[in-house]
């Protein structure tokens, strides 16, 4: 049941203090670490080194970091549950031939490093979810799927796990987290006449919101790479349908994607059949942009190409009663990889959390 929400860009009355909860987190996508061009890696494209390493240390900083007044003030939580990330963790892995298998391996290698996924294994201090897109494997089926099937298994606070190890979801307080890889869709293998393999990704979502969210109300957030409103031959139209009928029988708050790389960090809703700005009975999708896809330009090397970026910095905030429940979604972005950044944009939905 998608619940007629109210969308608003003001700022929601406080609750009585100590009574309201706050439930934080960020969600990024498409990191798409690039190495050097070579059959034994050892560095990244300069562009991807600077992205991604200075995308690490600004998302280490922003815990406590003030909020400007013209988004809602206030700061950062300190107390970040963790970081949901889109997938396209690396960027070789849908190529094959020449060198792009070391260089993949050597990606992941980097992007391991900086990730970890406890908060306790590499430079981010709070467990990772992360799926995969179509540079770490279109039809699901690469070494870096391989590892994220191993991944699942050590991932905290993951309660489901889907039959293939490749799909997952997991709790923060009341709200449920879905993760269904580069999209939602039935069967192992890709669709005659259509271009990735699902990964029977649609059938664990129906099965885990089934057994694990039910008729609760709870809170749901789905995250996949692909963005729903992309060409059919990406997302079948039979798949998208079957999602759309799915998602409507839960509270489901948002759903994030990767892919597109649009900068700034945008939202959409999308009641089934259309995709608009505000519409009526609609779920929220967000996208967060990329985090660190920079890479040099081909075609003039003393140049680079790709060097906007954002991610979204996200708060369910659990009010006394169910009324004052809200979602709250900003933008952090930078237009010159990294090397300064601002916040963006806010965007807040009226929720509801038994």
């Amino acid at each position: 049941m998608i619940r007629p929400l109210l969308l608003a860009l003001v700022i929601t009355s406080p609750a009585v203090a100590g009574e309201t909860k706050r439930y934080a987190f960020f969600i990024t996508g498409d990191p798409q670490y690039l190495a050097e061009k070579s059959p034994a890696p050892t560095t990244l494209d300069p562009y991807s080194e600077q992205a991604n390493s200075r995308f690490i240390k600004i998302l280490n900083q922003l815990p406590g970091q003030p909020i400007p007044g013209n988004l809602g003030g206030g700061h950062v939580a300190r107390n970040i549950l963790g970081v949901i990330v889109t997938g396209d963790l690396v960027d070789s892995f849908d190529k094959t031939g020449g060198h792009y298998d070391a260089m993949g391996k050597y990606e992941w290698h980097r992007y391991v490093a900086d990730y970890g996924l406890t908060g306790n294994d590499g430079k981010i201090p709070w467990p990772v979810y992360d799926l995969h897109g179509n540079h770490d494997g279109p039809q699901g089926n690469t070494f870096i799927t391989d590892a994220l099937i191993k991944r699942n298994k050590t991932r905290p606070h993951v309660g489901h796990i889907s039959s293939n190890g490749l799909h997952y979801s997991w709790d923060w307080g009341p709200l449920h987290g879905v993760s269904v890889g580069i999209f939602a869709g039935e069967g192992e293998e890709r669709r005659k006449g259509h271009h990735y393999a699902a990964r029977a990704s649609l059938e664990f979502l129906r099965k885990d919101l089934t057994e694990k969210v039910g008729n609760s109300g709870r809170p749901v957030i789905v995250s996949c790479h692909l963005h729903p409103n992309g060409p059919e031959y990406d997302w079948p139209a039979e798949d998208l349908r079957g999602f759309w009928e799915t998602l409507t029988n839960y509270n489901v708050v948002a759903l994030v994607h990767g892919h597109t790389h649009g900068s700034p960090p945008s939202k959409l809703t999308w009641d089934g059949k259309t995709f608009g700005r505000d519409l009526p009975d609609s779920i929220d999708i967000f996208n967060p942009d990329d985090s660190g896809a920079a890479k040099t330009d081909r075609r003039d090397p003393t140049k680079a190409v790709g060097l906007y970026h954002g991610l979204l910095y996200a708060e369910l905030v659990d009010a006394p009663g169910t009324e004052d429940d809200t979602f709250v979604v900003r933008s952090y972005i930078t237009r010159d990889n990294w090397s300064t950044h601002t916040w963006h944009t806010r965007w807040q939905r009226n929720v509801s959390i038994p």
